[in-house]
């Protein structure tokens, strides 16, 4: 079955302190709205912004609130450090976890599996947040095939536009049969789909979830047609909380659906312009 599974954000107060209990309404909303879980503490959760205190705040909330439907992020650079943060997040209950690779120092393939083979330790599953825009270099296909035939790494999300290297992920499981490649680009939510992907992982699914699960459903009774149509009003919601200062354009969205998830944490801005074009968005599609 194919998993929508939200990228979500960090809600803080206006004190810019995290807000659990917004976290846990977050959660309430979309999952009645068709998300089968969450990608906690990603990029759109503003991973790089929360202190480890914070982190771990977090995920005991999620993991209380969903269960088996949190994936939790680590995002840590070093492996002691990494580690020390899994064996946190297992203790309590986590049931998966994901990381994006070291960031600034750029580890050797070798250093790469060794990393991720130091989270498989815990035996929970582990995927791999492959985003070679944001990290600079990608997860390259012969070391995924490695760790994912090893049973290293259970999956990954690969946020892309190369729709071919999409489907040469997926051909690794033709190798591996537990691997499960998830999409990280709205755009490309029903091309990977088709291509065999396992589902999405998808910021818009935060405050349009409905809209998201509706292409899922299009796809399985067969109405391509239909489900492009879906696809492109999603493409439109995607592109209006996008750009600069990342992920406020989705903070905001959210206010508009009722939801107040606080703003990013500065130096990140919104931008009134983009607010225009957000409220506008939503309100053409009824939201």
């Amino acid at each position: 079955m194919k998993q929508l599974i939200v990228a979500n954000v960090t809600p803080f107060n206006e004190k810019e302190g995290i807000d659990l209990e917004a976290l846990k309404n977050l959660y309430n909303f979309d999952l009645s709205r068709g998300a089968d879980g969450f990608w906690v503490m990603g990029t759109t959760g503003e991973c790089k912004m929360l202190s480890l205190e914070e982190k771990l705040q977090i995920a005991k909330a999620s993991i209380d609130a969903l269960g088996e439907k949190a994936i939790i992020g680590i995002n840590e650079d070093s492996t002691e450090n990494s580690v020390k943060l899994a064996k946190e997040f297992v203790n309590m209950g986590g049931s998966s976890i994901f990381s994006l690779p070291p960031i600034y120092h750029r580890p050797s393939e070798l250093g790469l599996f060794k990393f991720y083979e130091s989270l498989s330790k815990f035996g929970v599953p582990v995927y791999v947040y492959n985003i070679p825009s944001y990290v600079g270099y990608a997860i390259n296909l012969q070391l995924t095939e490695k760790m994912a035939s090893e049973g290293i790494i259970e999956g990954m999300k690969y946020t892309t536009n190369d729709l071919s290297s999409f489907h040469h992920y997926v051909e690794i499981k033709n190798i591996a049969k537990n691997f499960k490649l998830f999409m990280g680009t709205e755009e490309l939510i029903l091309p990977s789909l088709m291509y065999g992907g396992d589902g999405v992982v998808t910021a818009v699914a935060n405050f349009a979830p409905e809209y998201v699960r509706t292409i899922f459903d299009l796809y399985e009774k067969g109405d391509i047609n239909k489900a492009m149509g879906e696809q492109l009003k999603v493409i439109r919601l995607a592109r209006a909380v996008s750009g600069e200062d990342y992920p406020s354009g989705v903070k905001v969205a959210l206010r508009y659906r009722g939801l107040y998830v606080g703003k990013a944490r500065e130096p990140l801005q919104e931008d009134i312009n983009r607010e225009g074009l957000i409220y506008s968005t939503l309100k053409e599609f009824g939201l």
